[in-house]
């Protein structure tokens, strides 16, 4: 385990049979206490050997074995704050390879799991959490899950929480403009009483990357059309893209900022999403 802590040799490591090692030894039903810290040690060994490995490079039952004992890592609650934060990594990796990896984390119980993870009182699992969540998009049942307003509130508020936990607010902002493209999700955070402040909140924050994440969801939204429109507007929203797109168009302002060429790109996509909303409304 102490070995897959350096990133540069997990290759060598899956490689040389020791994921499938792992593997064999989480296997076994009712084991003593010692089987079980030995079976937990397994499990952080399997979270370690693929947060950074290209799930490309691994064998089809190689990633499909590997997300149960991590949802199971997960859930342990006598898991440490690190064994559960490197599973949730390891797991956001896993997602990335394609649908048939986030069928099996569904199948797993894998939302009801990394959903309770976004609760832990360790800020890092609850980022951990949310990135994971947030590469399940756009499985079937992750859309049934955001479409429950339950549900939405709690990302709402992640989002527009981007000063007391930035990294966690950036990857729940870029579920939401994933996921409302979504109809049904799109309808259901329309309706959040929360939703004026939160999208407010979001493309005020001075943040190029909250902002850039805001305006495809106000642009989603306004695509929608009916009361998603409506919401938009009745908002003050796209007085606010008009205003700013006002303020930013000919870059002339931008170059008062101090941005690098960078952020100067990353500052007129937003002003081109903001040009596009605009463009709806009239």
């Amino acid at each position: 385990c102490r070995m897959a802590s350096e990133s540069s040799v997990r290759g060598q490591l899956i490689q040389q049979g020791i994921l499938s090692a792992c593997m064999k030894v989480i296997q076994g039903d009712n084991p003593t206490d010692q089987r079980k810290k030995l079976v937990r040690q397994a499990r952080h060994c399997i979270s370690k050997l693929l947060v950074t490995t290209n799930p490309g490079l691994l064998t089809n039952s190689q990633r499909m074995g590997s997300v149960k004992p991590l949802i199971q890592l997960v859930r342990d609650h006598e898991a440490s704050d690190l064994q559960q934060f490197e599973a949730l990594l390891a797991l956001t990796n896993l997602a990335c390879s394609g649908d048939e990896t986030k069928a099996r984390i569904v199948s797993e119980k894998g939302i009801s799991t990394l959903s309770y993870s976004m609760f832990s009182e360790h800020e890092q699992v609850r980022c951990a959490g949310t990135e994971a969540m947030c590469n399940l998009v756009p499985h079937p049942a992750m859309m049934k899950h955001l479409a429950d307003p339950n549900n939405l509130r709690l990302w709402a508020a992640f989002a527009a929480d981007y000063e007391a936990n930035f990294a966690c607010a950036r990857a729940a902002a870029g579920c939401l403009a994933m996921s409302t493209h979504d109809s049904a999700v799109a309808t259901c955070f329309a309706g959040l009483k929360s939703f004026k402040d939160c999208v407010s909140t979001m493309v005020e924050s001075g943040n190029l990357e909250i902002m850039h994440r805001a305006l495809v969801l106000i642009l989603n939204l306004a695509e929608q059309g009916g009361v998603c429109r409506e919401k938009v507007i009745e908002s003050g929203l796209i007085a606010f893209c008009r205003a700013y797109v006002e303020s930013y168009h000919d870059g002339n302002e931008a170059s008062n900022l101090g941005f690098t060429s960078s952020e100067q790109n990353d500052l007129m996509e937003t002003v081109r999403l903001a040009k596009h909303i605009v463009s709806l409304a009239n």
